[in-house]
């Protein structure tokens, strides 16, 4: 009786075994499949907003294995979205530079309207800071020591707003260019899609 239970026991344990070898080789052959997959889908760049902060990632799922592209430093844009970021966030692109041409008119478009928000707030301080200025540079004449830093600010700060002008110009001027890419390309696109039509 001892025998035959002893020998049910071995039986029932082998089993299992077979059980679990055939279960860690299903297991195996399964994941080796989704590396596969996983592996054959494609890289796509698209962007990630955090706490404010907008950065370039690369992945082939999104954001589950997506990892920060290193070759793009990370912007302060802040918390709130506009539509037009929104949309940016929602899209995923085949190269990095697909990515950052899309990203082109966005941040001129951003940049504009900033400038024209603060405008009247920089001509305040660009009249205070020239008296500023001065002020520094009186003290510094007078043998008070240690302000060199403060007036090389105030002198970078006065000469990017004196040609801010000519740099609003030249962006605007990029702005341009960039929408008549666009619409061209739209245009071709619906050209495209007529010929089609009519060939049909």
């Amino acid at each position: 009786m001892s025998h035959h239970t002893t020998d049910q026991r071995y039986r029932v344990s082998a089993v299992n075994r077979n059980l679990l070898q055939k279960g860690g080789l299903i297991g195996g052959i399964i994941l080796i499949v989704f590396a596969l997959i996983f592996l054959s889908l494609p890289v796509k760049y698209f962007f990630v907003l955090s706490d404010g902060t907008l950065s370039l990632c690369v992945g082939r799922i999104g954001w589950i294995d997506g990892s920060k592209d290193k070759g793009f430093e990370p912007v302060y844009l802040g918390e709130e979205k506009d539509p037009e970021l929104t949309a940016l966030l929602e899209k995923k692109f085949k190269t990095k530079e697909e990515a950052l041409e899309a990203l082109k008119p966005y941040a001129l478009h951003r940049m504009h309207k900033h400038l024209a928000e603060i405008a009247d707030l920089e001509q305040k301080m660009f009249y205070h800071y020239h008296i500023l200025l001065g002020e520094f540079l009186a003290a510094k004449q007078s043998g008070i020591e240690n302000l060199d830093q403060n007036i090389e600010a105030l002198k970078s700060w006065l000469w990017m707003y004196s040609h801010r002008a000519q740099y609003h110009e030249g962006t605007k001027k990029i702005t341009k260019e960039t929408k008549g890419e666009h619409k061209a390309e739209k245009q071709e696109h619906q050209l495209k899609g007529e010929t089609h039509v009519k060939h049909e």
